[in-house]
C-alpha cells in the first residue's frame, strides 16, 4: 500500500499499444537520478503486448505481459543502477537511472609507446565513468567516441589525461587518428 508522504513517480508503458516506456517524476521529467529512499510508483501498463519490469539492487518487480494494469508499487532504492524494460521488447523498450551515490567506474586507457592501444576494463553498463588515459606515443593519440562521448588526446602530445564521461547504451570505439590499425570497440548495454 502506498504511503502519502513518499515521493511519487509515474511509470508508463505501451500507450495505445505503442513501443514506449518511461519513468517520470511528479513534474513529468524523465528520471535519470534519484536520491536513495522509498518512492511510490504509479505504474500504468496500457498494453496487452507489453509489461513494465523494474530491476536493480534489491528490486525486482514487474507487471504481467498479457494484461493491462494500473497499480502502485512502494519501492526502496539504495545506491546503484536500475533498469526498466518491456520483457517482450527489451531491445527497443528500455531505460535506466541511477539512485543514491553511484561511484563512476574507472577504466585505464593507453596508447604507445609502440604501436599499441588498450582500454581495460571495457565499460559494460550505462552511467558515469572515469577514463584515465596514459598517452606514451609521440605519433599516435587515444580517441574515444560513441553516443554522447567524443574525447581525444593530441597526436604529438604525451602525458596523462583524466576524463569524466557518462556512457549511454551503444557501441563505442577507441582508436588512434594517425594509425588506422590501432583500434578497438566495446558495447555498453543494460544488464
Amino acid at each position: 500500500m502506498a504511503q502519502a508522504d513518499n515521493p511519487r513517480l509515474v511509470a508508463v508503458v505501451g500507450t495505445n499499444e505503442a513501443f514506449v516506456i518511461s519513468l517520470r517524476d511528479a513534474a513529468g521529467n524523465l528520471v535519470t537520478h534519484l536520491d536513495g529512499g522509498t518512492y511510490d510508483i504509479a505504474v500504468s501498463d496500457r498494453a496487452v503486448a507489453h509489461n513494465f519490469h523494474l530491476q536493480g539492487p534489491g528490486v525486482e518487480m514487474s507487471t504481467p505481459i498479457g494484461d493491462k494494469q494500473e497499480t502502485t508499487w512502494t519501492v526502496t532504492f539504495g545506491d546503484g543502477r536500475y533498469t526498466y524494460v518491456c520483457d517482450a521488447h527489451s531491445s527497443q523498450m528500455r531505460g535506466y537511472f541511477l539512485a543514491g551515490n553511484v561511484p563512476p567506474t574507472t577504466t585505464a586507457a593507453a596508447v604507445g609507446p609502440k604501436k599499441t592501444i588498450s582500454l581495460k576494463p571495457k565499460p559494460a553498463l550505462p552511467g558515469p565513468a572515469t577514463i584515465v588515459v596514459n598517452d606514451r606515443s609521440k605519433t599516435d593519440n587515444f580517441h574515444l567516441s560513441g553516443p554522447g562521448v567524443n574525447r581525444k588526446t593530441g597526436v604529438k602530445t604525451r602525458g596523462r589525461a583524466t576524463w569524466n564521461v557518462t556512457f549511454a547504451p551503444g557501441v563505442y570505439t577507441y582508436r588512434s587518428d594517425k594509425t588506422k590499425k590501432l583500434r578497438g570497440s566495446f558495447t555498453v548495454k543494460f544488464p
